[in-house]
């Protein structure tokens, strides 16, 4: 059975099939070209019945391609994990499936392994986002990265490569609710940055919406930082030092109120400070709580694809690869008919 110098693992949720049989393109012109012999592992995070048609058959057609498909949506850090467990390669290279991260980057972050780094990741220089989107992220990475235990480099998405003893390592940690932007540098071993120009989407839409990053921000913020529980005592003096302010007003210029003003700045000073502070706690011991439990990360419904026979795409002669070409016009060209009929 061939050993894979690179995984490529793909997390998919609801992608445009177009995009899938694109990045497939782009990773043979690119990694073929330098010699790397490479598996693709799509994960399907619990996508619909037009994503899931798509890559069953890319999984048929494609020799090196494995297809997890999950049992249900379990987002994206829980997806790339899959594709990770089940990956193969001397090296793992994350990829969002959307190309909004440039596959072209991959061969310089081999180089980089090949000289002796373990962890390359990719730091976005510049980004085609929308402005919220890009307001946001810029935000929260400096949040982030002043209030987390462990330096977490900032404009830093899931795009990046690392060696197979960090993947080794990323599977005995016991933690069942995973942030990998965290955990990876967590880690340690020899790591380096480089940058990146992430461009726009070019087709379909995306589906990671305003609500699942803000979900994924409060996961990385709690599994990286205890920061938010001293910001009780905190909260807990400026309202203090608020209510002694409304008293001293309250007695200099309406004295006949003195008595109703002094109850009810006591009453939302203390209900403001309790539920504040039981509001914290409680955020931090339903994380605790789902890690008690022990719940796997993720659940397979099952898996598919030659690639978990041990097939590998590997450098050939011109004409397998124009026999490669002529199939992935061919599937791609019943993809977009697909997608043009809707």
């Amino acid at each position: 059975m061939a050993t894979p110098d690179l995984s490529v693992v793909v997390a998919v949720y609801n992608e445009d099939p177009r995009n899938l049989i694109r990045l497939l393109q782009r990773l043979e012109e690119i990694l073929l070209a330098v010699s790397i012999k490479y598996e693709v592992v799509f994960v399907n995070d619990g996508s619909g019945e037009r994503t899931t048609r798509a890559l069953r058959e890319i999984a048929g057609e494609f020799p090196y391609v494995k297809l997890i498909n999950l049992s249900r949506n379990f987002g994206q850090q829980a997806a790339i994990t899959a594709g990770m467990d089940h990956s193969d390669g001397r090296a793992v290279v994350n990829i969002d499936s959307d190309l909004q991260d440039p596959p072209e980057l991959i061969p310089k972050m081999m180089e980089l392994w090949r000289r002796g780094y373990d962890v390359i990741y990719a730091t976005r220089s510049t980004r085609k986002d929308s402005v919220p989107k890009r307001l946001f992220a810029f935000l929260y990475y400096r949040v982030l990265s002043s209030v987390s235990a462990v330096e977490i480099p900032r404009d830093t998405g899931d795009f990046r490569l690392i060696d197979r003893k960090v993947v080794d390592a990323l599977r005995r940690l016991p933690e069942k609710k995973r942030f990998l932007r965290g955990l990876v540098p967590w880690l340690g071993f020899k790591q380096v940055g480089i940058a990146v120009d992430r461009g726009a989407r070019e087709i379909g839409e995306s589906t990671y919406t305003i609500r699942r990053l803000l979900r994924l921000a409060f996961d990385g913020i709690l599994a990286f930082s205890v920061a938010p529980l001293f910001l009780i005592p905190v909260a807990g003096g400026i309202l203090g030092a608020l209510g002694l302010i409304t008293l001293a007003v309250a007695f200099a210029l309406a004295p006949a109120t003195q008595p109703f003003v002094f109850v009810m700045a006591g009453l939302l000073i203390l209900s403001g400070v309790q539920v504040l502070s039981t509001g914290l706690v409680a955020i931090y011991l339903s994380t605790a709580l789902e890690e008690l439990r022990g719940r796997p990360t993720y659940l397979i419904g099952e898996k598919l694809g030659k690639g978990f026979e041990g097939h590998v795409a590997t450098p050939g002669l011109q004409e397998q690869r124009e026999s490669r070409a002529t199939k992935e016009d061919a599937l791609a060209d019943a993809l977009s008919a697909a997608a043009s009929s809707r």
